[in-house]
């Protein structure tokens, strides 16, 4: 079942990119001049896009002693974010939006599989929580998330 999600997560982005928040889905958006509408014409602002995160900071819950374990820069992963961009002297700029995350986890000893909800906002913070399957145990987290 794990393993099935895994590959259902990482095949999101191959099954939707017929739609139009997904066109120009590898293509780089932040930066890119801003192209001004005719009056009344609609602009989409959401584009889902590619995402790689690395984490500063990991906390997991300990059940025996009841406290959060921290690790620092134990886990990365890639996956799809959700992205808002906005118009800023002429280019558009990310400033927030929300990721989902396949992850490897090595805060413990055996190294290992997690998924995460992240959101993201002044283009590269990001905080979320995630599922460790390995250890399985929840966990929150901070870093840092480039979405492409």
């Amino acid at each position: 079942m794990k393993k099935l999600i895994v590959i259902l997560l990482m095949m999101l982005p191959l099954a939707a990119m017929a739609q139009g928040t997904f066109s120009g889905f590898f293509d780089k958006k932040a930066g890119s001049p801003y192209l001004v509408k005719a009056e009344g014409d609609k602009s989409v602002e959401w584009f889902f896009r590619p995402a790689a995160t690395l984490t500063a900071v990991q906390f997991t819950y300990d059940k025996d002693t009841k406290t959060f374990n921290s690790s620092t820069f134990s886990s990365a992963g890639i996956g799809v974010g959700f992205q808002h961009y906005v118009e800023h002297n002429g280019v558009i700029v990310n400033n927030y939006g929300f990721n989902t995350l396949v992850m490897l986890d090595a805060s413990q000893l055996d190294a290992g599989i997690a998924v995460a909800g992240t959101f993201n906002a002044l283009q590269f913070v990001n905080i979320g929580a995630g599922y460790n399957f390995t250890g399985k145990q929840f966990f929150l987290l901070t870093g840092a998330v480039y979405n492409f």
